[in-house]
């Protein structure tokens, strides 16, 4: 499952024009995209990692080249909307230009004003606890020699010196056949003397 969402960011630098351009201040917006993708893991208390970011192929980076007249907001605005058609993103676009230009260490105008604007798609891709967790819960709780669920079985035995647990009947077959190590990790339950232990004993003869 893939759930997205959209990150705007908008930056603005405005420096004096040369008077090559004339009397008009400008303005130049350059318009990325990238997208950068996540995964979400579910069954990890929904830890979320990056998977990296890459420009979007699917669209052409656009610029856009305006001349204004003064900075009032809505005379930037108009401009900007018109090229755009997005009001929330135009009124970003708008604040930053407007805000940059009123910079103290700034000449009168004209000014040109160079603008980055970057939309970035964020993917998450959410991995479902079954796909990680749960498969490895279910193979916690099933039964090594018979390969069946354990989770509501009353006749249960564990082995003393390892902890591995199996079905109580199955593992009386492994002891029938002069078995006397852990069906899981082979250790021996009686290394000392290579004979079954007390606690075997007890399950052959029961």
């Amino acid at each position: 499952m893939e759930t997205q969402s959209i990150k705007v960011h908008v930056s603005a630098i405005a420096t004096p024009q040369g008077s090559s351009l004339g009397l008009l201040s400008t303005v130049f917006i350059t318009l990325i995209r990238e997208i950068e993708e996540f995964m979400v893991d579910e069954g990890d208390d929904g830890r979320i990692s990056s998977l990296g970011s890459y420009k979007d192929s699917s669209s052409q980076d656009q610029q856009i080249f305006l001349r204004l007249q003064n900075f009032a907001p809505d005379n930037v605005h108009q401009p900007i909307d018109s090229q755009f058609h997005d009001r929330v993103l135009s009124r970003l676009i708008t604040d930053q230009i407007v805000d940059e230009s009123k910079r103290k260490d700034l000449p009168q105008e004209p000014l040109f004003v160079k603008v980055l604007v970057k939309l970035t798609q964020k993917v998450y891709m959410v991995m479902p606890p079954s796909s990680t967790t749960a498969k490895k819960s279910e193979s916690d709780f099933c039964c090594a020699i018979c390969l069946e669920d354990m989770s509501e079985s009353e006749n249960l035995c564990q082995l003393p010196d390892c902890g591995h647990m199996f079905h109580e009947g199955c593992f009386v077959k492994w002891l029938d056949r002069d078995r006397d190590s852990c069906p899981l990790c082979r250790q021996s339950q009686n290394p000392s003397t290579n004979k079954p232990s007390e606690a075997l004993e007890k399950l052959r003869e029961a």
